[in-house]
């Protein structure tokens, strides 16, 4: 899959193979691409990353952010289709990872912090997609003093965080693990220094695992 991002139109590209065949490349237009990117009011649209973030693949289709409207862009991988929702009104700029939530819903976790981030705990929101409107869940604290979201991966969000411990009252790098299913929160590794720029990924890749008949 290749999306081909320009100024006037938004085209995903996709290439399908069959078994014994030698496959064809497929191109799928974004019709509203147009009126939204002249549309952008901040510049956002002409930025170094551009109107899209990286893709995050939830429930069978694709999702990237479009910056300058707050909306999702929606690739549906069965019916191969474009379309787009609206982001909770309340994210403002924070950052996010889209999960499963129960029923095929689509979840999102949003990261939030209080007026003072040196001293005001940091916590995650919890709302669930129900007929196109979101619907606030849970408020999930978290024992940081600062995070990043890292990706989610075979369950889990995984998050980069700075934590203060108890007995020594240092803070440390170290990662945090929200399973998606429950929302329970749990200490994942320390770090030695923080990673920049990581892609998360769960299991094995085809060329490590184990033969199998």
């Amino acid at each position: 899959m290749c999306v081909a991002q320009c100024t006037t139109k938004l085209l995903i590209l996709v290439f399908s193979s069959s078994l014994g065949g030698q496959g064809q490349w497929h191109a799928h237009t974004f019709d509203q691409w147009s009126g939204q990117a002249t549309s952008a009011s901040d510049g956002s649209f002409i930025h170094s990353h551009g109107g899209l973030s990286n893709r995050q693949f939830v429930h069978g289709c694709f999702y990237w952010h479009l910056h300058f409207r707050n909306e999702l862009l929606v690739l549906d991988v069965r019916a191969m289709e474009l379309s787009a929702i609206n982001l909770p009104p309340e994210r403002g700029t924070n950052s996010f990872a889209l999960v499963e939530a129960a029923e095929g819903m689509l979840g999102i976790l949003t990261e939030g912090y209080g007026e003072d981030h040196d001293s005001d705990p940091f916590w995650l929101t919890y709302s669930i997609l129900r007929n196109n409107q979101w619907h606030w869940n849970k408020v999930i604290q978290l024992p940081v003093n600062d995070a990043a979201l890292v990706g989610v991966a075979g369950g889990y969000l995984l998050l980069e965080a700075l934590y203060t411990t108890t007995a020594q009252e240092t803070l440390k790098f170290g990662c945090f693990s929200v399973a998606v299913k429950t929302l329970q929160v749990e200490f994942f590794a320390e770090l030695s220094k923080p990673f920049m720029y990581a892609r998360l990924y769960a299991g094995f890749p085809p060329s490590l695992c184990a033969p199998t008949i």
